[in-house]
């Protein structure tokens, strides 16, 4: 049924109505709210978000823009990364709009990067020949119980290396079961030079954090007769809980009058 003209006029008469409820109203549905703020000089309020790798521009970021005291910052333990909301507070209201934040995420050293890359990936002689090579600044082969081992004979065995495999099987049968088991062992041996058992990298992991010794447990199998490589973090866990201790601990040294948390936070 169309609208008469009177009905219209009385519409656009009231076109909001108090409700019995606090803090309600019911909204004439032919009006449109409008934010007019994108035709002003500038924002009514701050809001965006900063990402910086450096600790000090997060810092001052967050002194320069925190109006309503100190801002809460949380630390993601998973990412190395920390996100402080400098609207969380509000005067006059128990909380901001949280949509003002700084974000300072450290980036990860080209040491550590490459490590995340070659974690638990087989790599064939040739490919972990010309790894050792390129790195070998880097990297410090060492024996089972620590001794360091030259890199030059660490490569030479490397690059001279076989594998001998043999395989024995064992069965058993009787009235109810039958059962076959093959266990196969692999020998890796090294013709010239010193096999190195782990190797050990001095890195921060992360720009900005401290040097530390990461460890790496050298894995050889056979892939179809010949020798596969794989490199494992020792501690990798007890390592990734160190990294984001410390990297706790350096933000709240920055930012001794904000509260610190670790955890995520979604408004």
């Amino acid at each position: 049924m169309e609208r008469t003209e009177a009905e219209a006029i009385v519409e656009l008469a009231t076109p909001v109505c108090d409700l019995a409820r606090g803090g309600l109203v019911a909204v004439n549905n032919e009006y449109k709210v409008e934010d007019l703020e994108r035709f002003e000089v500038g924002r009514n309020r701050s809001r965006g978000v900063l990402i910086t790798p450096a600790f000090e521009d997060f810092k001052t970021y967050i002194l320069d823009n925190s109006d309503s005291g100190p801002s809460p910052v949380f630390v993601d333990h998973k990412n190395v990364s920390a996100i402080a909301v400098l609207n969380y507070s509000q005067t006059g209201f128990d909380q901001g709009h949280c949509d003002h934040k700084a974000v300072l995420k450290l980036e990860p050293t080209v040491a550590w990067s490459k490590l995340n890359q070659l974690k638990d990936t087989k790599l064939s002689q040739k490919r972990f020949a010309i790894l050792l090579e390129d790195w070998a600044g880097v990297f410090v082969a060492t024996t089972e119980f620590g001794e360091i081992i030259n890199t030059g004979e660490a490569l030479n065995a490397v690059r001279n290396m076989k594998i001998n495999a043999s395989a024995t099987k064992d069965s058993q049968v009787n009235n109810m079961s039958e059962s076959n088991s093959t266990l196969e062992r692999v020998e890796a041996s090294a013709t010239v030079g010193k096999l190195p058992s782990y190797f050990e990298i001095n890195d921060t992991a992360y720009v900005g954090l401290e040097e530390k010794t990461v460890k790496l447990r050298l894995v050889v199998n056979s892939a179809d007769g010949e020798p596969a490589f794989a490199l494992q973090i020792v501690k990798e866990e007890l390592l990734r809980n160190e990294i984001i201790q410390e990297f706790k601990a350096k933000v709240i040294e920055l930012l001794p009058e904000n509260p610190v948390r670790i955890g995520t936070f979604t408004a």
